[in-house]
């Protein structure tokens, strides 16, 4: 097929390439026949210039933590165990703690670091109960989240200090 030049458009050259095309194979870009010529009932698809998104899957993963509530004796500690729920789609993962409320003697460990490879693995949290001159059993919230994804991956906990002190007597 001859074109005479500058008399047609690229968009007209673009539409008898394809019109060609199409009438050599049977098929129009992007779309299936059920039949295309000098086949038997096959069925072909040429690509489309618009390619197709696919979807993708974000899956975010939580923290775990056992115990939900640790008891910590005065002046001691006491293990929480930590893990995530799936394996993130990254790298290494941040789990960081944090007080939200409650007594202020009760405090936490560093920051635990997991590899995506090693997501399911529990890892040990330190909670501590600094002595006090109360004898008051106290209590706090802590939460655990994954430092990268504010909003989500949250686990919440609760630890009671164990008094040491002996309660003074009233005077009667």
């Amino acid at each position: 097929m001859r074109f005479p030049h500058g008399r047609l458009r690229r968009s007209a050259v673009l539409a008898a390439v394809v019109a060609t095309a199409s009438a050599v194979t049977g098929l129009v870009p992007g779309t299936a026949d059920a039949a295309p010529r000098g086949s038997a009932g096959e069925v072909r698809l040429l690509p489309s210039p618009v390619p197709t998104p696919t979807p993708s899957v974000s899956a975010t993963p939580s923290v775990i933590v056992t115990p939900a509530q640790v008891v910590v004796p005065e002046g001691g500690s006491a293990l929480i165990y930590v893990r995530l729920s799936q394996r993130p789609s990254y790298g290494w993962v941040t789990v960081d703690s944090q007080r939200l409320s409650g007594d202020s003697d009760l405090l936490i460990g560093p920051r635990l670091l997991f590899p995506a490879d090693r997501y399911s693995e529990w890892q040990s949290l330190l909670v501590f109960a600094e002595e006090d001159d109360d004898a008051t059993d106290g209590t706090a919230t802590f939460e655990s989240r994954i430092s990268q994804l504010p909003g989500s991956g949250v686990a919440e906990w609760t630890a009671r200090e164990l008094d040491n002190d002996v309660p003074t007597p009233s005077p009667s």
